[in-house]
């Protein structure tokens, strides 16, 4: 997608050697099946969609709490989530949801339809224009409608690393740790 030529690059800052620049870069490209960019194994998805006037931004901020506490869950269900966003932008006028996720576009979209249609259903039902419900026949096409690809977008330190990977990770380094602490003490 971006055209990245060690040889000829000229870093933004003076100051950084171009060699730093190509140890870093992702070569984001276009997701395969679907709007976004992906880098390695790691997507991102962005929709901004207009909101219900003049109610829907009340509505959207009277349940932003409870999406939010409850958003581990949702989203850990599906298991291929980093992180996620979602927010009134233009002083109310549209919702921005945006997600960096492991997989392709399609399994994706299809296991947020499976694992967290109502949570995100809580979000979107009658704040969003038109939003018909993941459960409608209606909410590829919404989404498609109202997808927009990013044009800047880091995937993150190890884009091939997914949250499962992570937290195997991260239990296995604990196991470690606690294991190691047990023959010191």
């Amino acid at each position: 997608m971006y055209e990245f030529v060690p040889s000829t690059y000229q870093p933004i800052s003076p100051d950084v050697p171009v060699e730093e620049i190509a140890k870093h870069f992702q070569s984001p490209r276009p997701q395969t099946d679907g709007v976004g960019l992906r880098a390695v194994n790691r997507s991102e998805f962005t929709l901004v969609a207009p909101v219900v006037q003049p109610a829907g931004p009340a509505v959207f901020l009277e349940r932003a709490e409870k999406a939010c506490i409850e958003a581990p869950y949702w989203e850990n269900r599906l298991g291929t989530v980093h992180d996620l966003r979602v927010a009134l932008i233009n002083d109310g006028q549209q919702i921005l949801f945006c997600a960096t996720y492991s997989d392709e576009f399609k399994p994706y979209v299809i296991d947020v339809i499976r694992f967290a249609t109502p949570w995100i259903d809580y979000m979107f039902t009658d704040v969003a224009v038109g939003y018909p419900g993941l459960a409608s026949d209606d909410a590829i096409a919404y989404i498609a409608k109202h997808q927009v690809q990013a044009n800047v977008w880091y995937g993150g330190p190890n884009p091939q690393a997914s949250p499962r990977d992570i937290a195997k990770s991260i239990a296995v380094a604990t196991a470690l740790d606690n294991l190691l602490d047990a023959t010191q003490g």
